[in-house]
């Protein structure tokens, strides 16, 4: 347990992926603690959050009754994987925003997005390609379920903590409902997977939705905030916001100059694109993330009148928009 700023604590867990470990974060209240995520469901994950706790602050050890909250900032595995054992064990309350409880909620019904399999589709991906991405995700999926948050935030609520508030902001793109917790008094940042200091976080397509606009909008309004301190749930705790804000956007503004230039040359899919733009090509695991991140740039160029789509045999067929 790794102390970075007042009152908080965080705890690097184990994942089974390549990303290798996330961060929760204990922080004091007046009476117990809120944990600010929980890990994914393994047993390693498990085994070592509780050492942890059982390990302490200061030589005290923290039993599970002591956390009186648990915040989950989002939806993603490695972020609730183990809210219901921690809940069961805790008796906690549970906060969350009310579009993540929502989208987790309809998620939970097939282990997946709604809109999974038309998004495969409409992305090109063979269906020998979609077989494998099924098996690799296989027990990721496991872990949705339905929660009901006892108390749903919307984003600028105030939540007390020892020694002032930490203030609720809704920063949708990663994820519909993702959530990053704010100090004032001591200008640290829980920026969950908004902002991260080494790479960026997938931004995955969603119908409707203009999920890299709402990113980029959210990264934005951080711009502004007094931060000093990130406390991320990858890596390590830095500073610098601003700037990370600055390059965050400029990847992303990249990324759509490079699909502009590959769909200049000849007609793609979104498949068709990671295919192009990851050498040597992703293992299943990461190429449904890819499609999904490809997707959701090819939305954005779309939406401001850069490049248009026709359909051929099922699949959507990107060009520049003076080209097709």
């Amino acid at each position: 347990m790794n102390h970075f700023a007042p009152g908080v604590h965080t705890i690097s867990l184990p994942l089974p992926w390549e990303l290798e470990s996330v961060n929760v974060h204990l922080v004091e209240l007046n009476d117990g603690f809120l944990l600010v995520d929980s890990g994914v469901a393994t047993e390693e994950c498990f085994e070592t959050l509780e050492a942890s706790l059982k390990s302490g602050i200061d030589g005290k050890c923290i039993a599970w009754t002591d956390i009186k909250l648990l915040c989950l900032t989002h939806y993603h595995p490695d972020h609730i994987g183990l809210a219901s054992k921690i809940l069961e064990l805790s008796h906690a309350r549970l906060v969350m925003h009310r579009i993540e409880a929502e989208y987790l909620a309809a998620v939970a019904l097939e282990n997946r997005p709604p809109f999974y399999a038309e998004a495969m589709r409409h992305a090109g991906v063979p269906e020998d390609m979609q077989a494998r991405i099924e098996r690799a995700m296989r027990d990721v999926r496991r872990t949705f379920r339905r929660y009901d948050p006892d108390r749903i935030l919307e984003g600028g609520e105030q939540i007390p903590i020892r020694g002032g508030t930490l203030e609720a902001i809704w920063t949708p793109g990663h994820s519909p409902g993702h959530l990053c917790l704010y100090s004032p008094e001591h200008r640290y940042l829980i920026s969950g997977d908004h902002l991260l200091q080494y790479i960026t976080p997938n931004i995955a397509w969603h119908p409707e939705e203009d999920m890299l606009a709402q990113y980029l909008d959210s990264l934005q309004r951080l711009s502004s905030v007094d931060v000093d301190l990130i406390l991320p749930s990858h890596g390590e705790p830095f500073r610098g916001h601003a700037q990370r804000i600055t390059d965050t956007a400029g990847h992303h503004a990249a990324r759509c100059e490079e699909i502009l230039r590959r769909i200049a040359v000849e007609p793609l899919t979104a498949h068709g694109l990671v295919e192009q733009l990851w050498q040597p090509k992703l293992s299943p695991f990461h190429h449904h993330f890819a499609v999904f991140e490809i997707m959701a740039h090819l939305d954005y160029l779309e939406r401001r009148g850069e490049a248009v789509a026709q359909f051929r045999d099922g699949a959507q067929y990107w060009a520049p928009a003076a080209g097709i």
